[in-house]
């Protein structure tokens, strides 16, 4: 490829190289006009010397975009947002604050804002982590506005990058919405067991609970749900003062004989 015929315009090389220094930033054109050069036929050390170079950074910069490609035109050593110059990425800069009703996504100073009311926590958490997962929000920001650690944000946005919505965070957890599974009997059974196990000084957890309950059932019951029953009965707030009612209750009996 012969460039010897073209005309070249030095007033309209200062203003085009200029204007794409707006949109690449001067390391990244540097390196494409570089490569562009040197494929052409120039010599790397006439090339390194017009650029204003050092000739092993240009023979080091040729290496890595031969066996690396488009990709080694960036800086990797800095973020996608980290390589754009200042004047661009402060117009694609998003950032999110919260107000009592809404949570507010801001895409640049002149661009729209885009507002998630505070109640749709699900929505909140899905737009903002991906976000952060592609590196448009910081994760620090992020953490506070949905009230949990840094720690936390980073390993939920690292999940979502792998997994649908529905498996990172709707919680799936189903406690006992309903007793339709449970009988009298089995209450009955359940109250049984907390009031004896309480007044003998034995553990009333709902893992013993239910393994003694489904010891006389066909149908197992979940310690989830023996918990469940157990705070819908009121049975938790009287483990303590039950055996000091009953303690009371002897001793009146024998007082009366």
């Amino acid at each position: 490829m012969n460039c010897q015929e073209l005309d070249f315009s030095p007033i309209r090389a200062t203003e085009r190289f200029n204007k794409a220094q707006l949109v690449f930033g001067e390391k990244v054109l540097t390196k494409i006009v570089m490569f562009v050069l040197y494929i052409l036929g120039a010599k790397r050390n006439a090339v390194a010397k017009f650029l204003g170079i050092p000739d092993e950074s240009a023979k080091t910069s040729l290496r890595v975009l031969f066996r690396d490609g488009v990709s080694a035109f960036r800086d990797r050593r800095q973020s996608n947002s980290q390589n754009m110059p200042k004047n661009v990425r402060n117009i694609f800069e998003i950032s999110v604050r919260s107000n009592r009703q809404f949570v507010v996504i801001s895409f640049g100073p002149n661009l729209n804002s885009l507002k998630i009311p505070v109640s749709h926590k699900i929505q909140v958490r899905t737009v903002l982590l991906s976000l952060v997962k592609d590196g448009l929000l910081r994760i620090s920001e992020t953490a506070s506005i949905l009230g949990i650690s840094t720690a936390h944000c980073r390993e939920l946005a690292g999940k979502l990058a792998n997994n649908d919505v529905d498996f990172v965070l709707i919680d799936k957890r189903q406690g006992q919405k309903s007793d339709y599974r449970v009988s009298s009997e089995k209450k009955a059974e359940i109250i049984q067991q907390f009031a004896a196990r309480s007044v003998a000084g034995h553990s009333t957890s709902s893992e013993v609970l239910a393994e003694i309950v489904n010891e006389k059932s066909e149908i197992s019951l979940s310690p989830r749900t023996i918990r469940w029953h157990i705070n819908k009965l009121g049975l938790a707030g009287i483990k303590k003062t039950l055996p000091k009612l009953v303690d009371t209750l002897k001793k009146t009996s024998d007082d009366a004989s």
